[in-house]
């Protein structure tokens, strides 16, 4: 006996839906690109420098490359929000160099911990509402305001002093090396409280921009039309293009005090060009500087091919300088995916 569906004389038989093809996010592009550059980066470390006793790519490598870069990462994670936001900040350098001088200034004047490290802290946030100020109510271009804050910075850490300061004090050397080790000998790795913190910060930026109305307001900042749709909303623009100046100055000031943790002690040339890197980290991590687009996470990746970039100029015994020019061929076939996924969201506009 015949199971089938009869149909009406005349009529073809329906066709089967059809399952709509998923099409790769040109947002995710950048993203997969940095991942990928990562991947690339690390097969070709297993396959020069691994050894019959160590392997290139382990645990060792990964703590080694988050020691080394915590301080940048925080950097590059509030130079996240204000990009996009739209915006930019060129200060965080110069705020990373007086940070220190201030804290081994504190030090020196017998201020206890707490105080010194909280301090420290509000000093960049600090210049990073005199940035938001400027660029909210004063309608200061942000690379106008944010390179006055660093010219400020700056002269404010060489009034200072212009030879190192030795930070001594006992507590901030023993946080400075407080961690965990893992591991013996050759394989072993260690996590430091400069890694907690700035896998912590990572952590948070991600809660608040992909998960609360402040990260949806910062996203709708950057889409170009001074937020007058997110004001539309009922989002509130105003506070929120503050905001996140404040956020990257309170990082700057919270890698200004990891600095001084790899470093011990404060310079005022410290952190030239460190602006640079940090927005190189952000635009590698696959964030837009137009705005509007982009993964804190990936900015973390963003930093691992940074930090991979040195380790594998220094294995190569090349020259220090040559990390800026593989940095900037990175950077560049960056901005020109950037470039390339803007034509095509203006087309498809």
């Amino acid at each position: 006996m015949s199971t089938s569906t009869p149909t009406a004389p005349g009529r073809a038989p329906s066709p089967a839906p059809t399952r709509p093809r998923r099409r790769l996010d040109v947002r995710h592009l950048p993203v997969a690109g940095t991942l990928l550059a990562l991947v690339v980066m690390l097969a070709v470390g297993q396959a020069r420098y691994s050894t019959p006793r160590a392997d290139f790519i382990s645990m060792r490598l990964v703590s080694n490359l988050l020691i080394d870069n915590s301080y940048l990462l925080v950097l590059a994670v509030g130079m996240t929000f204000v990009i996009l936001a739209g915006g930019i900040d060129l200060s965080v350098g110069a705020v990373v160099a007086l940070v220190g001088l201030v804290v081994a200034q504190f030090f020196g004047a017998g201020l206890p911990l707490p105080v010194v490290l909280v301090l420290g802290v509000l000093l960049g946030t600090l210049c990073g509402t005199v940035i938001g100020v400027l660029v909210q109510y004063f309608d200061v271009q942000p690379f106008i305001a944010s390179l006055a804050v660093l010219f400020l910075a700056r002269g404010a850490a060489t009034v200072i002093g212009t030879r190192p300061l030795p930070i001594d004090d006992p507590g901030f050397s023993a946080l400075a090396a407080a961690g965990l080790r893992f591991g013996e000998g050759r394989q072993s790795w260690r996590i430091t409280s400069s890694v907690v913190v700035a896998l912590a910060i990572l952590l948070l930026a991600y809660l608040v921009l992909h998960h609360t109305r402040f990260g949806r307001t910062v996203y709708g900042l950057g889409a170009g039309d001074r937020g007058q749709a997110v004001s539309l909303m009922g989002l509130r623009a105003e506070r929120t293009r503050v905001l996140v100046y404040v956020i990257s100055g309170t990082c700057a000031g919270i890698a200004g005090i990891l600095f001084a943790f790899y470093t011990k002690s404060g310079y005022n040339l410290t952190g030239v060009g460190m602006e640079l890197d940090a927005i190189a980290a952000v635009v590698i991590g696959g964030t837009l500087l137009t705005g509007g687009t982009g993964f804190v996470l990936g900015t973390g990746a963003g930093v691992a091919v940074y930090g991979l970039i040195q380790v594998l100029i220094a294995r190569e015994n090349l020259d220090s300088w040559w990390t800026r020019v593989f940095i900037g061929s990175v950077l560049l076939v960056f901005v020109i995916l950037q470039r390339v996924i803007s034509i095509r969201r203006t087309r498809r506009g």
